[in-house]
């Protein structure tokens, strides 16, 4: 599968109707205004400089209820946007938004452009803990929204989160679990973390919130990304993202700047622990099965994994390593 080069636009708030305990779009994207045509213009050809590959370009508009603003703001970047596909500078548009603002009358719009994917901000399957995270939505929206999505065949992802409040493992796991049923084609999964100016910092101030420990959320993280990759959906994106200034905006809870790297060091690590003989391992892989700062180097040596240049598929099939999952996963 050729590499996706992904054109982030944010939207910061756009149709939120509520700001969720854990949310501060300005103090996580550093942006303050919606972008103009112009500004499009500008964002759109600096990101395009950056490519390698021209060919597998999407637009996506992140930081929003996208499907909550006005009409008329809906349709002004999906035309913009569907422009940028019919001169055959993009394949397609992404965006993220809340599944009370999926029903008929947005899918009616959404038909008339070429949406490769919607991103529905479900963050949890217990009406509790949505509750008291300020969610906008409740249960009965969220399976609403997906069957809207599967009926008319629109490719959606779920954004789930642990560690928010009122959550706990059992809770999350019964989440991935609810999400395995969809037919969502990907899901991102990211540990609460405490952001300057947003409700969760008040209650952490007071001592009415404690964040999961960043080594309880990679431990949760990989144990849910493992059961996401077995079903066939695709995790693609572990973490909080957050660059430069942003990070200072970080007040408390697991983010680590390298958060996905430790997942996917964690996962490697429960795979390695639960063989029981010796493995030969694509040495290109080696990096990779090594972790972040070698951390499974220990491991490595007590189960006698061997890196050579060419290991048949079939082989770690058999040994219970499925290859190119795992390559899938890591690279």
């Amino acid at each position: 599968m050729s590499k996706e080069y992904i054109i982030p636009i944010f939207l910061p708030h756009g149709g939120c109707k509520k700001r969720c305990v854990f949310c501060n779009e300005y103090s996580a994207t550093g942006f303050g205004e919606f972008p103009k045509y112009r500004d499009l213009d500008k964002i759109f050809e600096r990101y395009l400089s950056y490519f390698s590959e021209k060919n597998n370009v999407y637009m996506a508009y992140y930081g929003s209820t996208f499907t909550g603003m006005e009409k008329e703001k809906i349709k002004y970047y999906l035309d913009y946007s569907q422009n940028k596909i019919n001169e055959g500078y993009a394949k397609g548009i992404r965006f993220s938004t809340s599944p009370e603002e999926i029903n008929e009358e947005i899918i009616d719009i959404l038909k008339n452009y070429d949406i490769d994917l919607v991103e529905l901000g479900v963050q949890s399957f217990n009406s509790e803990v949505l509750e008291k995270s300020n969610r906008p939505h409740d249960l009965e929206n969220v399976y609403k929204a997906i069957k809207l999505l599967e009926e008319n065949e629109i490719y959606f992802g779920l954004h789930l989160m642990t560690g928010l409040p009122g959550s706990n493992y059992e809770i999350e796991a019964y989440s991935v679990k609810e999400t395995l049923k969809t037919k969502a084609k990907t899901v991102r999964i990211h540990p609460s973390v405490v952001l300057k100016n947003t409700i969760l910092e008040k209650l952490y101030q007071k001592r009415e919130f404690i964040p999961e420990t960043l080594d309880e959320a990679v431990k949760k993280v990989s144990e849910f990304a493992i059961m996401i990759e077995k079903s066939g959906k695709k995790v693609i994106r572990y973490g909080l993202c957050l660059y430069g200034d942003q990070i200072r905006n970080v007040v408390a809870g697991p983010y680590h700047q390298s958060f996905g790297d430790l997942v996917k060091t964690d996962i490697i690590y429960k795979l390695i622990d639960n063989l029981e003989e010796e493995v030969k391992v694509p040495i290109k892989l080696k990096p990779q099965f090594l972790g972040y700062k070698k951390r499974n180097e220990e491991i490595i040596k007590d189960k006698s994994i061997i890196f050579e240049d060419r290991v048949d598929i079939e082989y770690g099939r058999r040994k219970g390593l499925d290859l190119e999952k795992l390559k899938k996963i890591l690279l």
